[in-house]
């Protein structure tokens, strides 16, 4: 078996809600949507595969995460860095549980916000620190910020720290390939108030197969990717038909004014690739394909999916 066919080593299990699923549970995640992160527990807990090879972002993280974590703590001052933990972390009180990046140690240590070492601390410019901590270590093609995303390992970081009932944790970002900055979180009770609420909750809609109100079209369509070619429905209320309808022809309206206006642009910038004035700089560049051996597509057996939109029709009277 190669790299690229490797099954993710996930040591949590895949029925129960876990410290990477947090910003998915607090309608903060940003590559699937709490309903799908639902759909994706029932699964497993139906007895479901859904485990994914990892790609090739994730086999470089992989590679990566050891180095990162080492110099953020050398740069921290941490000690007794542990960065191969095998067994997951459970939750005292919730049906939470976790595979922590790594754990490390302070000694009564000072550490000040610094940017010049890529050192920040969130909502502050001193914390001392004492104890162990849980280390999240990201390594991401995202521009640089002194302030990360909640989505961006913040969340799984407070979760592991709730669990781990550490004071305070560690998060170390290693941004377009050469940009480390690391983060000193203080434990947040706060936030640990809405995470109960939240956990217990997603894992009783495990338990139920209660799924949340779809709040996007890909929320529906998890719960019904099969249709019934003979089912007629009759929805009594057209308010979100309308809505629907009219917020449609919007978006075509500013298309196209968007389209007007880019059209004059690129008319006052001709052949040339790049436009400026004292406000703005304006690309308007090539894009180059390599050349391509002739390839044949193997046959397929025919299968059906169903549409992830839909199309509205006003009926007839």
């Amino acid at each position: 078996m190669t790299a690229y066919e490797k099954v993710i080593s996930k040591i949590t299990r895949d029925d129960k809600a876990s410290h990477s699923l947090v910003p998915c549970i607090f309608d903060e995640g940003h590559f699937q949507t709490k309903q799908e992160a639902l759909h994706n527990c029932i699964r497993a807990s139906e007895g479901e595969d859904i485990r994914t090879p990892q790609t090739n972002r994730q086999l470089t993280g992989s590679v990566l995460e050891n180095v990162v974590m080492t110099e953020g703590c050398r740069r921290l001052g941490l000690i007794n860095v542990q960065s191969e933990i095998t067994e997951k972390v459970e939750h005292p009180l919730l049906p939470l549980e976790g595979s922590l990046d790594g754990m490390a140690e302070a000694d009564n240590l000072v550490i000040e916000n610094n940017p010049d070492l890529g050192i920040y601390i969130p909502n502050g410019t001193k914390i001392v620190v004492n104890g162990k901590c849980p280390i999240e270590v990201k390594c991401t093609s995202v521009r640089a910020t002194d302030t990360p995303p909640n989505w961006l390992g913040v969340m799984q970081l407070k979760a592991a720290m709730s669990t781990t009932q550490c004071d305070f944790g560690v998060l170390i970002i290693l941004f377009e390939s050469t940009d480390l900055r690391v983060f000193v979180y203080r434990r947040d009770y706060q936030f640990e108030e809405q995470l109960a609420e939240k956990v217990l909750d997603f894992d009783r809609r495990i338990k139920e197969k209660d799924y949340f109100t779809p709040q996007v079209s890909r929320d529906a369509y998890v719960m019904n990717k099969e249709a019934d070619q003979e089912a007629v429905v009759e929805i009594k209320d057209s308010f979100h038909i309308e809505q629907y309808l009219d917020l449609k022809q919007k978006i075509k309206d500013i298309e196209k004014q968007v389209d007007y206006h880019q059209s004059q642009i690129m008319g006052d910038m001709g052949n040339a690739s790049k436009a400026v004035n004292e406000e703005y700089i304006v690309s308007w560049g090539m894009i180059n394909y390599k050349a391509k051996p002739e390839r044949v597509i193997p046959a397929s057996d025919a299968y059906s999916i169903r549409r992830k939109t839909i199309t509205v029709k006003r009926a007839k009277k």
